[in-house]
C-alpha cells in the first residue's frame, strides 16, 4: 500500500510539472470592426496597377484613386498577409501581374491616414505592421519606387518605424514586419494611425501595405494539446505500475 501511495505521489508530481512546461503564453489579438481611410492610388497616378481596397466594405469610391472610405472592412484587416514582394520580376523571372499584388494597398499621395474603429474599449500595447520594402527599390530600378515607411503616428504620438529602409527583400518573398510596442494605450474605442511615407533621395516612394494588427500585451496562458497527451500516458504508466505490484 505504501508503494502505491508513494508511487501515485512522484506520477502527479511529473504530471504537474509536465502541465506546468507546456502552459505558453500569446497576446490577445484585438480586430477592429472597421476603418476609414484614403483609398489606394493607381495607374492615374503613375501606378503600373490599381492598388486600391477594392474588395472592402463600407462608403465609399472604392475605384478611385484617394477617395475617403468610410467605415470600411478591407484588405489591412483581413487577415490574409500578402505572399510576394513587389519587385519588378520574382527571383525565377516571373513578371508580377496585378494578381500577384492584391493584397496590397498602395499609396503614392500625402501620407495615409486611418482611423480604426473598435466594438468597445479596448487597450492596445502592440501593432504590427506588414509593409512592403522590395529588392528592386532605393532608386536602383526606376521602375520600383516602393519602400517601407519611415515612422508611424499612432493616437497623436511620432514612433520611428525602427526598420532599416535601406534593407531590401529577396525578390518574390513577402512583405517585412515592424513592430510598434509598449505603447501602453487604454480604453481606445477609435484610433488614428498616420503612415509616414520614405523620402529618401527626395523621392516620394510609394507605401505597400498588407496587413494590420493589433494586441493587448497580456500573456493568455494556453494549454498545448501535447498536455492531454502528457496527462493519459501519467495515468497509463501510473496503472501499469500499479497492475505488476499486484502480480
Amino acid at each position: 500500500m505504501k508503494f502505491a501511495l508513494r508511487t501515485l505521489i512522484q506520477v502527479a508530481s511529473i504530471i504537474i510539472v509536465l502541465l506546468g512546461v507546456a502552459v505558453i503564453s500569446h497576446a490577445v489579438q484585438i480586430k477592429p470592426v472597421s476603418y476609414d481611410m484614403p483609398n489606394g492610388s493607381g495607374i492615374a497616378r503613375g501606378g503600373l496597377y490599381n492598388y486600391w481596397d477594392v474588395s472592402s466594405t463600407g462608403s465609399g469610391e472604392k475605384t478611385t484613386d484617394g477617395a475617403q472610405l468610410t467605415g470600411v472592412s478591407g484588405k489591412l484587416t483581413d487577415g490574409l498577409i500578402a505572399t510576394e514582394s513587389w519587385a519588378w520580376t520574382d527571383a525565377d523571372g516571373t513578371f508580377h501581374t496585378s494578381g500577384t499584388l492584391d493584397r496590397y494597398v498602395g499609396w503614392t499621395w500625402g501620407d495615409p491616414t486611418i482611423v480604426f474603429h473598435f466594438t468597445n474599449q479596448v487597450n492596445i500595447d502592440n501593432i504590427t505592421f506588414y509593409v512592403d520594402s522590395p529588392s528592386n527599390d532605393k532608386l536602383n530600378n526606376p521602375q520600383g519606387g516602393v519602400a517601407a515607411p519611415t515612422g508611424f503616428e499612432i493616437g497623436g504620438e511620432h514612433f520611428d518605424s525602427g526598420y532599416d529602409t535601406s534593407k531590401k527583400n529577396v525578390p518574390g518573398t513577402g512583405p517585412v514586419e515592424i513592430n510598434i510596442d509598449n505603447l501602453g494605450l487604454t480604453m481606445i474605442q477609435d484610433l488614428t494611425v498616420q503612415i509616414d511615407r520614405d523620402t529618401f533621395g527626395g523621392t516620394r516612394f510609394w507605401l505597400f501595405c498588407s496587413e494590420i494588427t493589433f494586441d493587448d500585451g497580456q500573456p493568455s496562458p494556453v494549454p498545448e494539446p501535447s498536455t492531454i497527451i502528457l496527462f493519459g500516458a501519467g495515468i497509463a504508466g501510473f496503472a501499469l505500475l500499479r497492475n505488476r505490484r499486484r502480480k
